[in-house]
């Protein structure tokens, strides 16, 4: 092959690159943004599985669970013991390192840290009582040591912002059982105490936290089994009409509902663990115990339908993702087709996509020899 050859095929090559490249999209195909819609309405998908999509999980009459760790979460964002829910999908909790579990509990010898760490507990675990750690549950650090500002002082150093030695959780003549609450250090208007198991009350720091009618340690927490803080003060937990005990939890038969603990099962109760509900019910989308499944009716627990049937935008099982169909869950459609006001507004209808002047297909794709641009091809 001589070289003028050489440099016409180098330069065609470097062409098809060139347009293939930047936002130009490939020629759309019929399986290229399928994306988990079906045509019948046999389930709904967010991508994921084997055909690539938009990486989440597909859901449909034939399976959908929920709230495991690597599962989507639950209705309402929770998940089962053991996991929390993060960015819609139930990741473990808990652990060093690992998101706090519901009610900002974590393991033995951990402490939930900090209140932006995602998920619905909010906060990261980390190893607590030592000199600079966080200070444990009810306010106690290791080897005598003072909680100051939530971060534990060692024995015999002094007290930031209070400006006295440490002594067995004491700061000087403030901070212990007994003596009055430490003004400095950042306490706020009632000041702090620095000593495990007291709390500031009315200017004195008193016990907390281990039996009902004290006041509640340190971010809301009662150290003894059994109990749970309600406005600051503990009180028992767990049965019907009481406060949830520690992680949202309650007694067989009940579920936590805003922070108290109600019968659970029912049709319109709340579901009950694991997402279950008496028989002949479901848990539906909203975390309420009703029929659904049935075109018409409430998704299932997991965006979930029966036979046929798909979960759409609205949260109503019916036929979706065809061209004039509902979207299905997630804004999803068929290949070759759009959601035409999702994410909130609009019709929200399968509309054909890809074409000039048409609004982009998933993946920001139109046909050949168009690119996407502002949300439309040209």
């Amino acid at each position: 092959m001589t070289t003028s050859i050489r440099v016409l095929i180098a330069a065609a090559v470097g062409m098809l690159l060139a347009c293939g490249g930047g936002t130009t999209s490939s020629v759309l195909s019929p399986d290229a943004s399928s994306d988990g819609a079906t045509g019948d309405g046999g389930g709904s998908g967010s991508g994921g599985g084997s055909g690539g999509g938009s990486g989440g999980s597909s859901s449909g009459a034939d399976g959908g669970s929920c709230g495991a760790p690597g599962m989507a979460c639950c209705p309402g964002g929770s998940c089962n013991t053991g996991a929390v829910c993060n960015a819609g999908v139930c990741e473990g909790c808990g652990g060093g390192g690992q998101a706090c579990c519901m009610g900002r509990t974590c393991s033995s010898g951990l402490v939930c840290n900090g209140g932006g760490g995602g998920g619905g507990g909010g906060g990261l675990c980390a190893q607590c009582g030592g000199s600079g750690q966080a200070c444990c549950a009810g306010n106690s650090c290791a080897g005598g040591g003072c909680c100051v500002n939530n971060t534990c002082v060692g024995s015999g150093a002094t007290c930031p912002g209070i400006g006295n030695a440490c002594a067995n959780g004491s700061c000087g003549n403030c901070g212990g059982s007994g003596q009055t609450c430490c003004t400095g250090g950042g306490g706020g208007g009632g000041g702090q105490c620095t000593a495990g198991g007291v709390a500031c009350a009315g200017g004195q720091c008193v016990a907390c936290g281990t039996m009902a009618g004290q006041a509640c340690c340190q971010g809301d927490v009662c150290t003894a089994s059994g109990l749970g803080c309600n406005n600051g003060t503990c009180a028992t937990c767990g049965g019907a009409g009481e406060v949830c005990c520690a992680g949202d939890t309650c007694s067989t038969g009940l579920a936590c509902a805003n922070g108290t603990c109600a019968t659970c099962g029912a049709a319109g109760a709340a579901c009950c663990p694991g997402n279950t509900c008496n028989s002949g019910l479901s848990c539906t989308t909203d975390g309420t115990c009703g029929q659904c499944g049935a075109a018409g009716q409430p998704c299932c627990a997991g965006d979930r339908c029966g036979a046929g049937q798909s979960c759409t935008n609205a949260g109503i099982c019916g036929q979706c993702g065809a061209s004039g169909q509902a979207c299905c869950n997630n804004d999803m459609c068929n290949a070759g087709l759009s959601c035409a006001g999702g994410g909130g507004g609009g019709n929200n209808t399968c509309t054909s996509c890809g074409g000039s002047g048409q609004a982009c297909c998933p993946g920001q794709m139109c046909g050949a020899g168009l690119m996407c641009a502002m949300g439309q091809c040209h």
